[in-house]
């Protein structure tokens, strides 16, 4: 299960960061009990999407991209 919020601050508009809570571990294909903080990466290395490929990849849904991500997210 992910949990997600497309705004760091709604009054403010901010989606520089963007709140996630993941919920399992995909079969075993998914560490928990870890906060991963993507913030210091370069916008193209922390993209949502490339979050989104690295889930669905180990769902067995294999893509070459999705929405604007082409790679997966690093450290997943």
């Amino acid at each position: 299960m992910l949990f997600t919020s497309n705004m760091w601050s709604g009054s403010k508009h901010d989606s520089t960061r963007a709140p996630l809570l993941t919920i399992g571990n995909l079969g075993g294909t998914l560490a928990s009990g870890r906060v991963l903080n993507y913030y210091d990466q370069p916008a193209d290395k922390r993209r949502l999407c490339s979050l989104y490929l690295t889930l669905m990849d180990r769902m067995g849904v294999e893509l070459s991209s999705f929405g604007d991500a082409k790679e997966r997210l690093a450290g997943i």
